[in-house]
């Protein structure tokens, strides 16, 4: 369906990505009827206001009924198909598209599209810090800071857009087609939304199915969920492959095709340009830490690489960048204890990585929403690693079921744990036993829905719990 033949197009969810995708939707499609629906009420800023001034209807709450007329919907992400207005348009053949759809639509800037389950963040924000130090135009967007509706009109037509892709604005794609798209790995997640692992990975495998020749397609040559995808044949879509490794020595990823970035047997980080291996910097030097992140430089160079920035950004890029809040941040020393948040490792593979930033010492705190992961390969990888697991939110039963279980199969090995219930408790808990050298680590394995807005609330919350702790010395 083309814009120009919609006679009533409705958006579904008024939160971060609806209200921009209703408004470009009333400039987009300036013949037809725009309504703009939330089934859980109004939200509590301007929107309904600005919705309405811009000439977009507004219906929410129990008024929030699908139009009889309308013929193409599009949803926010957070919005899940279970909602009415969805099945209805789901029931009446309506098409459904998601935020993303609409963006590219109306957006002329080639788009880098940066999947997975984790590392998505970190990736997106260090591709667009390279092009920036590159002197390219960039906005960052889509999971991350701006939503792609919001970019049509306000960005300049040359800017590369870095976006950052969830399953969610991934599921409802029609034509998308990103300049250069990433996978970066795929581990269970969302089960609670997806509903199984397959659907959730198929969402994820979208990001390449409308790529052409003139198109690049990273992958990671050291994920096992990304290489079952591959040897199954389920990776559409014909643009240029490319694969990524962090072992030491690696050349080539599966079936023989050529690595395009990757770790020489010394610890050169380096990346293929013009055919040739160029050196980008020492796996020691790199300013982020953990085996994770690794492969997420990698996967960001050789994608800012191929929208066109030279080795030399990347290269100091690498060496620099900061990271992202609430991704390994280390939030405060007390004590000669170091307190760090990760509060965006919202499932169990984000956890894991985490831990191999830090050889041991580790009081590890988690729990949260429950999104239906397992938590018995967690609960064994923590040991050796970690002293003490302080359990919190709707998971800590949960969580003490698994590390209960692995302390009857192997004894005194497993990991001590306690249910705290809360992130204040289990911060106490913790400061009160941790020693100096050691790490306090908020890396939850689990969504944050249960006691908190979001994963950024809950880190926030974190902070502020080591700045109370800070200052009573």
């Amino acid at each position: 369906m083309e814009l120009d033949e919609v006679r009533c197009l409705a958006v579904l969810g008024l939160r971060r990505s609806g209200r921009p995708a209703a408004l470009l939707a009333r400039r987009a499609a300036p013949r037809a009827r725009v309504v703009a629906l939330d089934e859980g009420g109004a939200p509590p800023d301007d929107t309904v206001a600005v919705l309405q001034t811009a000439g977009v209807e507004v219906l929410v709450g129990p008024a929030a009924v699908l139009p009889d007329a309308t013929d193409l919907l599009v949803k926010s992400p957070g919005v899940p198909d279970e909602s009415p207005a969805v099945r209805a348009a789901v029931r009446r053949g309506v098409p459904l598209w998601s935020e993303v759809e609409l963006a590219c639509r109306v957006l002329p800037n080639p788009v880098v599209g940066i999947t997975g389950t984790n590392g998505k963040t970190t990736t997106t924000e260090l591709t667009g810090a390279i092009l920036r130090r590159a002197g390219r135009a960039v906005a960052v967007g889509g999971n991350v800071g701006h939503a792609l509706a919001a970019m049509p009109g306000g960005i300049p037509p040359e800017a590369v857009v870095v976006a950052e892709l969830s399953s969610f604005q991934l599921e409802h794609i029609e034509r998308f087609r990103p300049a250069v798209a990433v996978l970066l790995n795929l581990a269970e997640d969302h089960i609670d939304r997806h509903g199984t692992y397959r659907a959730y990975a198929d969402a994820k495998l979208r990001v390449f199915e409308n790529q052409t020749g003139e198109d690049v397609a990273l992958l990671c040559a050291d994920d096992r969920g990304v290489l079952d995808e591959a040897a199954a044949g389920r990776l559409t879509g014909a643009a240029r492959r490319g694969w990524f490794s962090g072992e030491p020595g690696r050349r080539e990823g599966p079936a023989g095709e050529g690595l395009v970035a990757g770790v020489d047997a010394d610890g050169l980080l380096w990346v293929l340009r013009d055919g040739r291996v160029r050196g980008l910097c020492r796996r020691d030097a790199l300013a982020l830490r953990g085996d994770h992140n690794v492969l997420n430089s990698l996967a960001a160079a050789a994608a800012a690489c191929a929208a066109g920035a030279p080795v030399a950004a990347a290269a100091e890029t690498l060496r620099t960048f900061a990271g992202v809040p609430h991704r390994l941040q280390v939030a405060g020393v007390v004590g000669g204890v170091t307190y760090v948040n990760d509060s965006k490792a919202t499932n169990v593979a984000a956890t894991l990585k985490a831990l191999t930033a830090y050889a041991g010492g580790v009081h590890l705190v988690l729990g949260g929403y429950d999104k239906g992961a397992a938590f018995g390969e967690l609960a064994a990888a923590t040991e050796g690693r970690v002293r003490r697991a302080l359990l919190i939110g709707a998971t800590a039963e949960r969580l003490a079921a698994a590390f209960a279980a692995r302390a009857e199969t192997v004894g005194a090995r497993a990991t001590p744990y306690v249910v705290c219930g809360d992130l204040g408790s289990a911060v106490q808990t913790a400061a009160a036993s941790a020693r100096a050298g050691e790490v306090v680590l908020l890396s939850p394995a689990c969504a944050s829905w249960d006691q908190y807005r979001d994963y950024e609330q809950r880190g926030e919350h974190f902070l502020e719990l080591v700045r109370e702790l800070r200052a009573k010395g």
